[in-house]
């Protein structure tokens, strides 16, 4: 008797512990809610809470759309965030299948399904892979760290001047997406 309620307890465990989306992108939410624009309780939690936004809600049903339609490979793929600044989206995923080409096809798609400029970044720990990625064509010389005097410090993000014109934006926008993504302050030089 004791054993079916261990075992009744353990599966109810892995469901509410594996990520949502079931056959789906892995997404913070449930597709359900996110597919009907009808919140459960639990995803109302984390949009009130502040985690996720109507923006990641927009990003998140279009992906599913995407992967219903031409994109198997997004079944693979785990959503953690999105941002939008002015007309750019950026969207951090991970998943082991994300090759550059498919990345670049998923964004095009994207970006004219939400009207915008899309970056796709894969989410990693790395400042410098993250400013590279967001800022491609231009080429990332550095990441270097600054001191200020009141003892806080900032994140340096350093380009090569002769990419000034190659930026996917403008540099304060950049910036602003940066210091979102990474939680700390960047800016960004040229050299």
């Amino acid at each position: 008797m004791n054993f079916s309620k261990d075992k009744k307890s353990s599966k109810l465990r892995k469901f509410f512990i594996q990520p949502r989306g079931d056959d789906f992108t892995k997404l913070p939410l449930c597709t359900i809610c996110v597919k009907s624009g009808v919140l459960c309780p639990r995803c109302q939690k984390l949009i009130e809470r502040g985690d996720y936004n109507e923006t990641d809600i927009e990003v998140m049903k279009t992906l599913l759309e995407l992967e219903e339609s031409k994109f198997s490979v997004l079944r693979d793929v785990i959503y953690h965030k999105s941002y939008k600044a002015d007309n750019m989206y950026v969207i951090v995923l991970s998943g082991n299948k994300l090759t550059p080409f498919i990345l670049s096809k998923i964004a095009k798609k994207l970006s004219e399904k939400l009207e915008g400029k899309v970056r796709i970044i894969e989410r990693t720990s790395s400042l410098r892979k993250m400013a590279s990625q967001l800022l491609i064509p231009a080429n990332v010389l550095g990441v270097n760290i600054l001191w200020l005097p009141d003892g806080s410090w900032q994140s340096i993000v350093r380009v090569s001047r002769s990419d000034f014109k190659t930026l996917p934006a403008e540099k304060e926008l950049l910036e602003e997406i940066l210091t979102k993504l990474s939680g700390m302050e960047v800016r960004i030089r040229f050299e």
